[in-house]
């Protein structure tokens, strides 16, 4: 049955781990923190399967599965399960005893009653302590029988420990022999063995045997209590009973009903009731319960398994369930209520398919499995996530069928190399015939495959053969020929080779692949932007290393079979490792320790060792990374098969690397129609992110900003907008910015990932910006007024001075024109002009098109504005979004507020200061100081310059000093809005000799030193 229709559910466990000193693996083991691992249950069908219980002691108890190797111990306080084992490796049954379900395997021979284990062999006897994990040697000059207990019985003795020594005591009456195979029942307190057809039971304090039954036939079942011993005749239904303390003594005859059913195994005496393993013919036993009071019978378990174990406390051991998936090691015990209980054990694992290949990456998962019955391996997929400290994982999906070939000689594999990031999603070698037109001709040329579930895969072909895989991350791989003339081929998938060298240890981490050829040197390329980025001594490498792996900020290097270390990219430092079979995630190494069957942890930072797992399939080979474990080296997780064929995944709970950004792909122009598109391919995977956009420019109410946020990805992801404020609000003309960040899996703190600037047009107005080349870009120009009536405006370059120009004719040169923002709403910048007549009226010209007087106006009054010497506009200092006029009465130095309004107006005026007559000058700036409001700037008679601040509510703040003796020779100051790109309001003057000045704003209300910008300007009656 293939895996990729199998659907369960996962189990989840916090498994204690241990710490190893850093540089002393065989060190003592102490507890470390837990981490969350979760097994993944993939069953191959719906028999369950067959677990035998031979002993049951007072702490566990050791049994046999089907399907694997040896014997094993279980814990039955948390179900922890060991393979017994000595020091000539894991014990294998054998003999009569070597099939599983043997009939004449002998009772007792590995032991009865005890937490206690013999081992036996050719001429002798270990004895295996679940306790220590450890076993001694029994010998003695008779026939090994079995283990009663902690009693060894032989053919004529027992043998057992007083005061810490071997006692041996003979079996009594004088010429008592047991036999091979005769031992029928056994505990701690005695033994019943057959001799003919007769039945005798042996107590183990005195050493008596003692006839109790007599032509019972050749092969009597028999039943032993804590208080009684019997044989059952299963055709009569006959049980057959006396007493442990007197059994020489006369016997009790129960006429039970016959089962009706033969017996699958040995029945189990416990107190009143016999426990009968009746078959069904449906591959699996019904465990039936028969009263000794009255003979009714019940039915314990409708499935279970055929064998069961009598264990202390008159209950027993039993395997059963409802299936496949719901199978376990149970004990049968009597209730309060005099009645029988279930008690669980242990589950017993499901059967499944082998496992060939692993695949870990950015939490995809990919298991390939041997098809039965198809010629190649299956693969499903499977989605894992992290959340509030637990690992999930999805249902699995079914991935393509794939035949690779293994990276390891002599084995059965599917080696995989995790890839979803970018291009395909996992990757594999196989062959294939190039015979085509201008191939080699090749029976079996190398061919990496790229798995695109369910549509055609990408491939890449070097036109090579006997080759390997060497990396693979993110649509690029690294590979070396096995040709006559070995090479090294970096390609990326969909675009074919990228590089061809000679062969060296390589490795890949997105788009950057280290190197090394040089003793005690590494270097790194980027494969995207074809050049070397760097090459770096590392402290310890003292050779030219045969392996690199990289992950994160971390190069692991190894000497072949000797000296071996990570590499910290950031620190410039390395920390020596154990080698081996070993694999690199980010921050951290894991090796498979093969002579331990272990999976051990080596934090790249601290040097900590711990062990992960002491259940991780054996394969026989030096190395079986990604055949029987691998690590995903972007998300911190280990995936592992364990000796059922069992996956499991665990975090390693390491500090991963800040989160950054392999790839990044971002429109820089911005417009209606042509929205902004970012896609960044993230070197992990992140539980949320956000993108900032902020513009350069200040529009009506300042700068503004929008924040896209997205949920957890696991590699890329990508943000449209539009140009838009959250509100739905235009952006202001010209420059922004955007800073990605995120937040990943493992931490709580978002890291800036990326940057990055655009441009954007079609916006919203942006102070003193009426056009450009290609329309409002942003960027402030000023207003000239000729000697010809010609109204032109001067573009802002955004170096700080002024290029390309737009001029309307026809104007009287006695007007005043006063740049103002968008009063009309058609997100262009309007005029204000008054005529000679004191009339005043708003022209709005539309984006980029020059103003002349037959330019759509709005009369905003048809006389009395003669009355006012300055007319000014610094913007919105009301708060409302809506640019608003400064103005001052000649005769009186009285200062006004007109407001815009929403009708594109300008409201009836308010009076703000009484008399300005001391000012030269009254500057609208717009916002100098960053907080979004119109500011104004004046300058005394003393040639002192101050600054008032708006504060957004139509009025002002306390002036405040800018600078001293300044401007004396200047007869025009104009606050000409940002000129230089930097976002900032900027100033430019003229001073009587026509020269032209600009000071750049500092955004905090101040100004740099003059920088003439032009000469030749005193013929213009105006600058605005």
């Amino acid at each position: 049955m293939a895996a990729a229709v199998s659907s369960f559910a996962v189990a989840v466990a916090a498994v204690s781990v241990a710490v190893l000193p850093e540089g002393d693996a065989s060190a003592g083991q102490a507890p470390a923190a837990d981490i969350t691992e979760i097994t993944l249950p993939d069953p191959a069908g719906t028999r369950p399967r067959a677990d035998r219980p031979l002993v049951a002691g007072p702490s566990g108890y050791l049994h046999r599965q089907s399907g694997i190797a040896g014997l094993l111990w279980t814990d039955s306080s948390d179900g922890g399960t060991v393979t017994v084992r000595t020091d000539d490796g894991v014990y294998t049954p054998a003999g009569v005893c070597e099939n599983l379900g043997s009939t004449t395997c002998p009772t007792a021979w590995y032991g009865a009653d005890a937490d206690l284990v013999a081992l036996p062999g050719a001429g002798s006897v270990a004895l295996w302590d679940p306790a220590t994990r450890t076993a001694s040697e029994f010998t003695s000059d008779q026939p090994y029988r079995g283990l009663a207990g902690r009693t060894m019985i032989t053919e004529q003795a027992l043998h057992d420990k007083a005061d810490g020594a071997w006692r041996s005591r003979p079996i009594t009456p004088a010429g008592t022999r047991i036999t091979s195979g005769m031992i029928t029942s056994a505990d701690a307190h005695g033994a019943m063995f057959r001799v003919g057809t007769d039945l005798y039971y042996l107590d183990l304090e005195t050493a008596v045997a003692t006839e109790v039954f007599t032509g019972v036939g050749s092969r009597p079942v028999t039943v032993q209590s804590d208080d009684r011993i019997g044989w059952y005749d299963s055709a009569s239904g006959n049980l057959h009973l006396k007493s442990r303390t007197d059994p020489g003594g006369a016997g009790e005859l129960l006429d039970l009903p016959s089962p009706g059913a033969q017996l699958d195994g040995a029945p189990v005496l416990t107190d009143d009731r016999l426990l009968l393993p009746l078959h069904t013919g449906t591959g699996t036993s019904a465990l039936t319960a028969v009263s000794l009071a009255d003979g009714g019978s019940t039915t314990l378990l409708a499935q279970a398994g055929a064998y069961l174990v009598r264990a202390s406390g008159d209950t027993a051991l039993v395997t059963g369930g409802t299936g496949a998936t719901d199978w376990w090691v149970q004990r049968v015990a009597q209730g309060g209520d005099g009645s029988l209980a279930l008690e669980r054990q242990a589950q017993v694992p499901a059967l499944e398919n082998a496992k060939t290949g692993l695949a870990l990456s950015r939490g995809s998962l990919r298991v390939a499995e041997d098809d039965p019955d198809g010629t190649m391996d299956t693969t499903t997929v499977r989605t894992l996530a992290a959340a509030d400290g637990r690992l999930t994982a999805s249902e699995p999906k079914t991935g393509d069928k794939i035949d690779p070939v293994c990276a390891y000689a002599g084995a059965d594999c599917s080696t995989l190399w995790g890839n979803l990031g970018t291009g395909p999603r996992d990757v594999f070698l196989t062959t294939f015939y190039d015979g085509d037109e201008g191939g080699t001709g090749s029976a079996r040329a190398d061919r990496l495959v790229g798995m695109n579930d369910g549509s055609s895969d990408s491939t890449l072909e070097f036109r090579t053969e006997g080759g390997t895989i060497v990396d693979v991350s993110d649509g690029y791989a690294v590979y070396n020929s096995g040709d006559t003339a070995p090479a090294q081929y970096v390609g990326e998938f969909g675009r074919g080779q990228k590089l061809k060298r000679s062969v060296r240890a390589a490795a890949l981490n997105g788009s950057t692949l280290w190197s090394a050829s040089t003793t005690g040197k590494l270097t790194s390329y980027s494969l995207a932007e074809n050049r070397t980025l760097a090459t770096v001594t590392v402290p310890g490498l003292g050779c030219v290393p045969s392996e690199l792996q990289a992950a994160g900020r971390w190069v692991y290097w190894a000497c072949g079979d000797g000296s071996a270390g990570v590499y910290d990219t950031v620190a410039a430092t390395s920390r020596a490792v154990t080698g081996g079979d070993v694999l690199l995630g980010d921050g951290f190494t894991v090796r498979h320790d093969h002579g331990a069957g272990t999976l051990e942890l080596t934090d790249a930072k601290t040097g900590t060792t711990r062990v992960l797992t002491t259940d991780v399939a054996g394969s026989g080979l030096a190395v079986d990374r990604r055949f029987k474990w691998t690590v995903d080296e972007y998300s911190g997780m280990v995936a592992w098969t364990d000796r059922y064929e069992r996956i499991h995944v665990a975090r390693t709970g390491v500090t991963p690397s800040p989160v950054t950004a392999f790839a990044s792909e971002a429109t820089g122009s911005v417009s209606t129609g042509m929205p902004f598109q970012g896609s960044w391919l993230l070197s992990r995977p992140v539980t949320s992110w956000s993108v900032t956009f902020t513009s350069v420019q200040s529009g009506a109410t300042g700068k503004a900003t929008r924040t896209i946020t997205g949920a957890g990805a696991s590699a890329r992801v990508t943000a449209d907008w539009s140009g838009t404020t959250a509100a739905g609000g235009h952006f202001p003309n010209g420059h922004f910015t955007w800073t990605l960040k995120a937040t990943g899996t493992d931490t709580a703190t978002a890291v800036t990932v990326a940057t990055g600037k655009g441009f954007l047009t079609r916006g919203a107005a942006v102070r003193h910006d009426f056009g450009g080349p290609d329309g409002p870009d942003g960027r402030g120009d000023l207003l000239t007024l000729n000697s010809s009536g010609g109204l032109t405006y001067q573009f802002g370059t955004g170096t700080g001075k002024f290029g390309d120009k737009a001029t309307g004719t026809g104007w009287a040169t006695s007007i005043k024109a006063v740049p103002f923002g968008d009063l009309s709403g058609d997100r262009c910048n309007d005029v204000l002009v008054r005529l000679s007549s004191g009339a005043l009226r708003l022209y709005k010209p539309g984006c980029g098109k020059a103003v002349t007087p037959k330019t759509s106006y709005t009369t905003l009054a048809s006389s009395g504005w003669t009355s006012s010497d300055v007319l000014t506009s610094p913007g919105d200092v009301s708060g409302d979004g809506r640019p608003d006029l400064i103005t001052r009465t000649t005769s009186t130095g009285a200062v006004y507020l007109h407001k815009g309004t929403s009708t594109g107006k300008l409201s009836s005026r308010v009076k703000l200061y009484a008399d300005w007559r001391g000012y030269k000058k009254v500057i609208g700036a717009g916002d100098l100081n960053g907080d979004g409001i119109g500011d104004l700037l004046a300058q005394d008679k003393a040639n002192t310059l101050y600054r008032y601040n708006g504060k957004g509510d139509g009025t002002f703040a306390a002036r405040v000093k800018v600078f001293g003796d300044w401007g004396g020779s200047y007869n025009v100051v104009v606050g000409v809005g940002d000129i230089t790109d930097d976002g900032r309001a900027d100033l430019v003057s003229r001073d009587t000799s026509g020269n032209v000045y600009r000071n750049s704003g500092d955004g905090k209300g101040s100004f740099g030193g003059r920088v003439k910008i032009a000469t030749g300007w005193s013929g213009y009656k105006s600058l605005s």
